[in-house]
């Protein structure tokens, strides 16, 4: 059955209609949203506690959501070409368990981004002038520029962020040239001064190394609190024809899902403004199954444009001769159960990744979410292992990965990171503007702790930005063995203009 949204919502303040109308779906249901322009505000939007991987989530566990999916089968969003405004930080869309999802025809736009950007328009030896664009509110007090965005409703602010104080990663947009930098418009100023409603004037002893024109953009990087999109533990989700001008607290992130499509999605900013995400832009953590991601436009993100891996959880504890306790390390990862009875693991040394050539089946877990821990009983008995010098992946939730006919822009980091051992093929995409390599593969049991090696990776007819676009750099404590990644071809690829 079509049901259309304005039956329960006006396209002024859409969330609790939207949400209603979301809880009254049935199977084999689509929801359209007559073409027009949706406003979701914070104050009206869904609040849970949740984690998710990748971000600061243990510090942030309150999360808001514009839409919110749970626990449904077989239906569609149908947005018709609309538009999905969003105020206030937090995340636009989520699913949560679902299964055979078709997602399409809309775009995600975000009243206000929470990536703050600041165009050089003058400049001489201790003075610069930047506009900020029209709809980033900010005031200047005590030599400090906030910026902020208000509820229209309470009058009271959704965020605040002082960007002498909390600037710790930025960014400069120098046209499709982008790179990341050290240097901050108002950390070194000796004074701020705003000269009209979309201009400030700073003073410097000796002005930053920007240029009139550089659009420099600045993130709060020490606290990701959330993702523009997420998906958890969902299975068949198309999404198709999407267009995402901008994403809170990272990116779109799905963890711990099956089989998932990526057609004809375009990251690109709104008018007005530079950067397309808070971080990366689609970003895949523990799933099975396959991610097809095709026919996609990537530009202008504040970290990577798609990064593909499984998770390492190091050994912390034998409990028994078939039982284990593990860890999440790094403090941006886990959140969520990362092993289901039945899955199969691998075991590697931290050493050097090799790998015990047994592999281990799950029979039960208990876990421990919020210490990041799990207790994982396995059908064998393990080896002798000593804690902290083993990591087990769950190889069951690896992907067959298709990346092709995508574009990728002015992206600061890399185009793509990719580590899957199950056969993937990387193809007839164009790379330009990519500041770091244009495909990397790692596989890290030292610093992020994101599996795992590849072992099955055709890259072809590929249209690179420089010479050295592949990478491959496995990162372990010691030297890594020599086949960590195996069964990698590269071929008929060329070097853009």
């Amino acid at each position: 059955m079509d049901i259309k949204i304005t039956d329960y919502c006006t396209a002024s303040n859409s969330s609790v209609g939207v949400s209603e109308a979301i809880k009254n779906m049935q199977s084999g249901d689509t929801l359209l949203f007559p073409t027009g322009e949706y406003h979701f505000y914070k104050d009206f939007s869904i609040h849970k506690v949740c984690h998710m991987t990748n971000t600061d989530s243990f510090k942030a566990p309150d999360k808001y959501f514009a839409i919110d999916i749970e626990n449904k089968s077989d239906i569609t969003i149908d947005g018709c070409g609309s538009t999905f405004v969003i105020h206030g930080d937090m995340c636009s869309l989520a699913m949560f368990n679902c299964n055979n999802i078709k997602l399409k025809n809309f775009t995600i736009k975000y009243n206000s981004p929470t990536n703050y950007e600041m165009k050089v328009i003058k400049k001489s030896i201790n003075k610069i002038t930047y506009k900020i664009p029209p709809q980033s509110l900010f005031y200047v007090k005590d030599n400090k520029l906030t910026f902020f965005e208000q509820s229209p409703f309470t009058k009271k602010n959704y965020y605040t962020y002082t960007a002498n104080e909390e600037c710790a990663c930025n960014v400069i947009h120098r046209g499709n040239t982008v790179f990341r930098t050290v240097l901050s418009p108002t950390r070194t100023a000796t004074k701020i001064k705003r000269i009209d409603i979309d201009t400030v004037e700073c003073n410097y002893l000796i002005s930053p190394k920007f240029k009139v024109g550089d659009v420099v953009t600045m993130s709060r990087n020490k606290l990701r609190d959330n993702s523009g999109l997420f998906f958890s533990e969902c299975s068949n989700v198309d999404c198709e024809n999407i267009t995402v001008n901008y994403m809170h607290g990272f990116g779109w992130l799905s963890q711990m899902c099956e089989n998932l499509n990526f057609k004809n999605i375009s990251f690109t900013p709104a008018k007005n403004y530079t950067v397309s995400s808070f971080a990366d832009l689609i970003h895949i953590c523990g799933c099975k199954g396959y991610v097809n991601i095709t026919d996609c436009f990537f530009e202008h993100p504040h970290d990577d444009a798609i990064n593909v891996h499984g998770a390492f959880l190091r050994l912390k504890k034998i409990i028994d001769t078939n039982t284990a306790e593990l860890e999440f390390v790094h403090r941006q990862q886990g959140g969520y159960k990362a092993f289901f009875p039945g899955n199969e693991v691998k075991i590697y040394r931290r050493s050097d990744l090799s790998e015990l050539k047994d592999v281990y089946t799950v029979e039960s877990t208990e876990d421990d979410i919020d210490n990041k821990c799990v207790k994982v009983r396995f059908k064998e008995a393990l080896p002798p292992l000593k804690p902290g010098q083993f990591v087990f992946e769950n190889i069951t939730y690896n992907p067959e990965l298709t990346i092709s006919g995508c574009t990728f822009n002015a992206i600061p980091t890399r185009g793509i990171l990719c580590t899957t051992d199950r056969p993937s093929k990387i193809f007839n995409n164009t790379f330009k503007n990519v500041l770091m390599p244009d495909i990397y593969i790692s596989c890290d049991c030292k610093d992020w702790y994101e599996s795992g090696p590849c072992r099955n990776l055709e890259i072809f007819n590929n249209t690179f930005s420089k010479k050295d676009a592949v990478k491959l750099e496995p990162i372990c404590v010691n030297k890594p063995v020599k086949d960590v990644h195996r069964n990698i071809k590269i071929y008929d690829n060329k070097i853009g203009e």
